[in-house]
């Protein structure tokens, strides 16, 4: 490859949220371990943006900045050669983050007690969000037959009919699963939520990472009815490892829709984001293709390895194809392991990932593995997690 995908940082310094939980967790750790848990990236920046940002440094005055008409244009361009979306200028609103836009499409469309569905197992802010704002969790399940997850319709189109349920989150391509929705089923939700009257939010934040023989559907791009029906978040952030920069941006084709959100946002001072992020995404959108491309290759096979570990080494295990992004999803329920002694095997083997009942209840005995590190470092992690779930066993 012609960039840097086999240098693991250290981010530990760097204030690393992640890593600093690894070491606070555990005093005595072995070389050439890295946390498998929190879902940003530990290569080498794309040069693309470390050098755009040196550049601009000597000239940027960091001050309160909003989209230039560069900005604008580079994301435009990245929707559109990408994604086969047409965006306009207008329907864009930045914010800090996709979680603090779910913050403000709850605010902004629904009540204190209304019920706001998700489908788990699913990214636990989700939940958390609805929860904190007052709001109720209208849990539907996903169909996992096998590792292979689907959605029950039937009984998404029930709670739909919940004469408390106001609004849905949904996760495209979905965290934790690694699953991209094929159009007909995007297109079934949008008329579930059409018929019921059901504002919908739309976090596709990992769209830019579907693997091979996977495409991805931007939600709003499926219709100019279903446009006017859907909020949809994305970011830079997990493509590029730009979390730490606060910039996302939420494209709300209904005018109508649009001014709600914003007035909440502007309301609740969600809505900024920092001058640097701005740049930052501009870079990466018009200097980094190939550095994201072969971040996805190099993705992949580390799932086809860790995949192979697991299989030869956990054959009662179960691995969820993973069809986007960098997360593995592993069923251990055959091991008749509780959640616990699967987090004790875990630190005890040096291997730091997430636990699967933080996506929900029907994650219970699973685990989620991120895989975007140096492939030597996922493969000796992998084979020391099936060791000790095999010694414990």
């Amino acid at each position: 490859m012609k960039h840097d995908f086999q240098t693991c940082v250290d981010r530990t310094d760097q204030g690393s949220k992640k890593w600093r939980l690894m070491r606070e967790s555990k005093e005595n750790i072995g070389e050439n371990v890295a946390p498998l848990s929190i879902a940003d990236l530990d290569f080498p920046m794309a040069p693309g943006i470390v050098e755009g940002l040196k550049e601009e440094l000597d000239r940027f005055i960091m001050g309160y900045t909003v989209p230039t008409k560069e900005y604008l244009e580079s994301v435009k361009n990245w929707m559109k050669t990408q994604h086969n979306w047409e965006v306009e200028e207008d329907w864009l609103v930045t914010a800090p983050g996709v979680v603090p836009a779910i913050n403000v499409f709850v605010n902004a469309f629904t009540e204190e007690g209304d019920g706001v569905i998700i489908l788990e197992p699913v990214y636990n802010p989700f939940s958390e969000t609805i929860k904190n704002h007052h709001r109720e969790v209208m849990a539907v399940d996903l169909v996992n037959e096998q590792g292979e997850y689907s959605i029950d319709f039937d009984a998404l189109e029930a709670v739909a009919k919940d004469e408390k349920s106001k609004a849905m989150i949904f996760c495209s391509p979905h965290n934790p699963l690694g699953r991209v929705w094929t159009k007909e089923e995007l297109e079934r939700v949008a008329q579930i939520c059409m018929d019921n009257q059901l504002y919908l939010f739309s976090d596709e934040i990992h769209f830019d990472l579907a693997h091979k023989d996977y495409q991805h559907h931007v939600f709003a791009s499926l219709s100019p009815e279903i446009a006017q029906h859907v909020v949809v978040a994305t970011a830079p952030s997990k493509t590029f490892n730009l979390a730490g920069l606060q910039t996302s941006n939420i494209f709300i084709p209904n005018s109508e829709w649009r001014e709600r959100y914003s007035e909440t946002a502007d309301r609740l001072d969600l809505k900024s984001v920092p001058a640097l992020g701005l740049l930052a995404c501009q870079y990466a959108y018009n200097t980094s293709l190939e550095w994201k491309e072969e971040l996805v290759e190099l993705i992949y096979h580390n799932y086809l390895v860790a995949k192979e570990i697991i299989e030869r080494e956990l054959p009662k295990g179960i691995v969820t194809p993973m069809q986007a992004s960098y997360l593995l999803w592993l069923d251990l329920r055959e091991y008749d392991l509780s959640c616990e002694e699967i987090a004790k095997i875990s630190e005890e083997n040096d291997v730091f990932l997430n636990n699967g009942q933080m996506f929900g209840k029907c994650g219970e005995c699973f685990v989620r593995i991120h895989l975007a590190v140096p492939t030597k470092v996922i493969e000796a992690a992998v084979k020391r997690f099936c060791q000790g779930i095999n010694n414990y066993s």
